[in-house]
């Protein structure tokens, strides 16, 4: 990390001599593996060492940013050299400023990212982790046909941000994973596809082989005879997985850039309830061991926790320096910083705030209803709200989980759906960036068959 952070400062006092007014360096280096299995036989196996060096170099108003592998002196300076010749070709844009230097990071608080133990994995037990796994899911149920693979990948970076305001600051982490894809025949030769995976910083942290391939093997064989159901309009409980990628895809249109750009509907409505009183959306970078967690953001301001609906109100949009500028804000410590080019807005560990009732509960109060075990497909207008995409899961019937659903559409304005939440779960699962509970809705359309 010393090593870098020198590196990181000479490059930055280099591109000054070289004249640049004002500069952005971001160094990442480490080490991943990737492993993947079908039927035992290993099919990738990729061990690889990721190093880069990012910069952004400003003259005047006039900015451009450029991207290397090669940290060798002689490279760095005609990186620089390049950028530079790049500035010349660019126009004015005031509002891409380096981001303010009262804004930095003073300090780089230890957020436990960071598991020397992932790094320390033998490779033939990361190969025995997907095999396990593979064989725990064929294992789970005769019913499981063909394995559609099993994978582990892990990897452990550093990284180091450097700027001509002084700043200089780095952090570590780390980040393992397995999971297995299986299928299931059904009648007609249709394929029913169950997969299931654990991921988290810490090799601790990650379930067993033997879950999650039974995990698997359970989510395949439950569709099992699946099929569309008429047209209707229904309740529908959201499992924590379908109500995280709703939840993800409300955050796409909080983001500055969406707003600057009119790509949201949301964009006039600061500071109005724009959904139901009982949502509370929230992001906190400063997670301990959280998936997305950073001490500071892709300008090297420090982060801190963010709430972005409050009570059905939206308070803020997730704002970087630039778009910030553009909107007449004030930068909100969201910005994501790529290994080339400016940056762009994220959010770090986003969740919906949960309620207190289980999923079981949830299920049990709906006497008929559709339970949303997933969807597929991309129907969603950030500019209307529109949303329609394919779904599966099961129909609930008197407060049971009854038939396997599939070849249905969910429809649904949303913000109507998050509007009209009324019970929320308290099932959520923090080892994933964007979390949320099980919530129901009170009505949709769920188009099937007729």
């Amino acid at each position: 990390m010393n090593e870098m952070k020198n590196l990181a400062s000479d490059v930055v006092e280099r591109a000054k001599r070289a004249g640049a007014d004002a500069v952005e360096v971001y160094l990442r280096r480490g080490v991943e593996t990737e492993v993947s299995v079908r039927n035992g036989a290993i099919e990738t196996l990729q061990q690889g060492q990721p190093k880069s060096v990012g910069i952004r170099l400003w003259v005047g108003e006039r900015s451009a940013s450029t991207y290397a592998t090669d940290d060798r002196p002689a490279a760095l300076d005609g990186l620089i050299r390049g950028t530079l010749d790049l500035v010349k070709l660019t126009d004015p844009v005031p509002e891409l400023a380096i981001a303010d230097a009262a804004r930095m990071a003073t300090s780089v608080p230890d957020l436990e990212l960071f598991d020397r133990a992932v790094a320390e994995v033998p490779a033939d037990r990361k190969i025995a982790l997907a095999r396990e796994t593979e064989e725990a899911g064929r294992a789970a149920d005769s019913r499981i046909t063909v394995s559609g693979g099993a994978s582990y990948s892990d990897l452990a970076l550093e990284h180091v941000l450097a700027n001509s305001h002084g700043l200089c600051v780095g952090y570590r982490e780390s980040f393992a994973s397995f999971g297995v894809s299986l299928i299931a025949d059904d009648e007609g030769g249709k394929k029913r596809n169950g997969s299931w995976s654990t991921y988290g910083r810490f090799a601790s942290s990650l379930e067993s082989p033997q879950f999650v391939g039974e995990t698997a093997a359970k989510r395949a064989v439950r569709q099992l005879g699946a099929g569309p159901v008429p047209t209707q309009k229904l309740p529908v409980v959201f499992d924590s997985l379908a109500a995280g990628s709703l939840t993800g895809l409300l955050f796409s249109v909080l983001t500055g850039g969406a707003v600057e750009r009119r790509s949201s509907f949301l964009a006039d409505l600061l500071g109005e309830l724009v959904v139901g009183d009982n949502i509370f959306l929230e992001d906190n970078p400063l997670l301990l061991r959280g998936p997305g967690s950073k001490p500071y953001d892709g300008e090297g301001a420090a982060t801190a926790p963010t709430t972005f609906i409050e009570a059905g109100r939206l308070t803020t949009f997730a704002l970087n320096s630039y778009s910030a500028r553009k909107l007449g804000m004030e930068p909100t410590g969201h910005a994501s910083r790529p290994s080339s080019g400016s940056p762009g807005e994220t959010a770090f560990n986003l969740s919906l705030r949960p309620g207190t009732v289980s999923q079981e509960e949830m299920i049990a109060a709906t006497p008929h209803g559709f339970f949303c075990e997933g969807m597929m497909g991309f129907g969603f207008n950030a500019s209307t709200g529109d949303f329609s995409r394919g779904a599966f899961g099961r129909m609930i019937e008197q407060g049971k989980l009854g038939a396997p659903v599939s070849e249905v559409t969910i429809s649904i304005n949303i913000r109507a759906l998050f509007s009209t939440i009324d019970l929320l779960g308290s099932d959520i699962d923090r080892r994933r960036s964007v979390a949320a509970p099980s919530f129901r809705i009170r009505e949709a359309t769920l188009a099937g068959r007729g």
